[in-house]
């Protein structure tokens, strides 16, 4: 199992035989080390081996964390955290 050190990611064996979906358990994982600070996630290719799953699975699970809008994902420059407080701030509108 690949175990990046600079990820807050937990690398513990997703449960094959429950009712959640794979790529459900893995979109928890990779919220709750987004929602605790994490502000790099690793790669898809790192996140399939490090759980064995397809990487049809991890993309799956990134379509959902940026459905709600924790993650932005862009052609060719990859999977970013997205800074909650300045989206926060501009959806709040201007300070007085």
């Amino acid at each position: 199992m690949v175990q990046p050190s600079a990820s807050g990611v937990c690398w513990a064996p997703l449960k094959r035989t429950g009712r959640m979906a794979l790529y459900r358990q893995l979109a928890d994982r990779l919220r709750a080390a987004i929602l605790d600070g994490e502000r790099r996630l690793p790669t898809e290719r790192e996140l399939a081996s490090g759980f064995t799953v397809a990487r049809i699975t991890v993309r799956a699970a990134l379509d959902l964390l940026a459905a709600e809008g924790l993650i932005s994902r862009r052609r060719r420059h990859g999977t970013v955290v997205r800074d909650r407080l300045v989206e926060v701030a501009v959806k709040s509108g201007p300070l007085m």
